[in-house]
């Protein structure tokens, strides 16, 4: 036995996919009028107030990413992002977090949690 794996999780686990589907965002706020800002528009000229966002997601340790829809604040993606990993999982929650690319340092717009227990039925098979 793995005396690793917590108290009801079988000890024979099976490989499985786990899809993430990425549609849109909409209403994103306005990202480039802080001091950074201020700082990149007197040394290189830029001045831009749309956000060129994507979407990073976080699962088992693993990240996958959409890609970067430029100057827009309600980005269309209709991407997946497909992560293996054995199931049942020990991780119990998918982080999904919308960036916003620059070229100085990406910045988080916004995160949120999926906790697989309220989309998942308990049992080995997910049913």
């Amino acid at each position: 036995r793995n005396l690793l794996l917590p108290d009801g999780v079988p000890p024979e686990r099976q490989w499985a996919r786990f899809y993430i589907k990425i549609y849109r965002a909409e209403g994103l706020p306005r990202m480039n009028t802080s001091i950074m800002a201020n700082v990149k528009k007197a040394l290189i000229g830029e001045n831009k107030d749309l956000v060129d966002p994507y979407v990073q997601v976080v699962f088992a340790g693993q990240k996958g990413k959409t890609s970067i829809q430029k100057s827009s604040y309600e980005p269309l993606w209709n991407e997946q992002i497909v992560f293996t990993e054995m199931f049942p999982p020990l991780c119990k929650r998918i982080k999904i977090q919308i960036r916003d690319s620059d070229k100085v340092n990406d910045v988080a717009i916004g995160t949120h949690f999926i906790d697989l227990r309220k989309i998942s039925n308990e049992g080995d098979k997910g049913k």
